[in-house]
């Protein structure tokens, strides 16, 4: 005689709902009685799931535990939702993160391993995540990153892909309009589109996907065509900040490249972001309108670069207890962008 499985209660009170980028659920701060605990939980309608694939992603994360990935606490169920409770990261999003401000390259780097490894660990299990997003990347309380959501996941078949009918539109690699079946190189091409919102932000990234709505309608055709021929997103020189390395540029590039030519692995782009160093790292970039801003401090003394719309150039530095200098060679009425970029690696 089989043994039937035990069913107990959980009591749980939803409290404030998390806005999120594109959602196919809703995701709320919560307080567990039972465990005198502030958790997140996911609440997903049964509507249109299979039952079998209930509780599909609370499967998919239990099978992934690692550090850079959010563990789930349990699962359950009442008539027409699904709840998976996780822990409540105060720090928020890296989307959060990035409404504060411009990160600095060091912070990308840091970022990007970090979730990079959590992305790894889980292609290891033959797992597509298929949502790769700022929203679903969480920062813990030691500012870690951790990658999580994994409620468009699916496991790769014998012939090595994964089908999805469900997509993040604003985020869509090209071989969704030419194929019904993927691979990890699925969420490579995203890691690049989260890279490349972390350089630019994204004013401008949303300003260039913006650009394909006409008279209040987004035109599809027009978005595809530019997805298909790596015109959306531009990433000519002239998008990134001057702080942004070439050899950052270069590896944003090469995520977003056809599907033949990206990585092959996140370990891969692991490897191409730790090899990024140099006096770039540590500038704090800033725009206020078309005006925009560069401070950086070394030691005792602070550097600040300030360019209007015109490129009219203020070059300041500052020592500790002492008066503000300006750099008079970098002080003219049309600072380029080479010119630009010379004062940022020589200070």
């Amino acid at each position: 005689m089989l043994k039937p499985y035990n069913i107990a209660d959980v009591a749980f009170q939803l409290d404030q709902e998390i806005g999120q980028e594109g959602r196919n659920s809703q995701v709320f701060i919560a307080h567990d009685p039972q465990l005198n605990a502030r958790l997140v939980i996911k609440k997903v309608p049964k509507a249109g799931l299979d039952s079998a694939t209930f509780f599909s992603e609370s499967g998919h994360v239990y099978a992934s535990k690692h550090s850079n990935v959010v563990p789930i606490h349990y699962a359950c169920q009442d008539q027409d939702h699904i709840y998976l409770a996780m822990p409540y990261y105060a720090n928020g999003s890296l989307k959060k993160l990035m409404e504060h401000g411009f990160l600095t390259v060091r912070q990308i780097v840091v970022i990007s391993t970090q979730f990079l490894s959590g992305l790894h660990h889980i292609h290891s299990k033959k797992l597509v995540h298929f949502d790769l997003k700022p929203d679903n990347i969480l920062i813990s309380e030691r500012g870690e990153a951790l990658l999580a959501d994994f409620g468009l996941a699916k496991s790769l078949g014998l012939n090595g892909l994964a089908e999805q009918d469900m997509f993040y539109g604003k985020m869509v690699p090209p071989e969704v309009f030419q194929q019904a079946a993927y691979d990890q190189r699925y969420d490579i091409y995203q890691v690049g589109l989260i890279l490349f919102r972390m350089c630019v932000g994204d004013v401008e990234f949303y300003s260039q996907y913006n650009s394909h709505i006409v008279n209040g309608n987004f035109d599809r055709h027009a978005f595809k065509h530019a997805v298909i021929n790596r015109q959306f997103p531009n990433t000519s020189n002239d998008v990134f900040p001057e702080h942004i390395p070439d050899s950052l540029i270069k590896v944003i590039r090469t995520c977003l490249q056809e599907v033949g030519l990206r990585y092959k692995s996140a370990i891969d782009i692991v490897n191409d972001l730790a090899s990024i160093e140099g006096e770039l790292l540590d500038w704090r970039y800033s725009q206020n309108g078309p005006g925009r801003r560069w401070i950086k401090k070394v030691d005792d003394m602070t550097y600040s670069l300030d360019l209007d719309e015109n490129r009219t150039s203020i070059a300041k530095k500052l020592k500790d207890g002492g008066q503000e200098r300006r750099i008079k060679d970098y002080c003219t009425d049309a600072l380029n962008r080479q010119s630009t970029k010379r004062f940022l690696r020589e200070h």
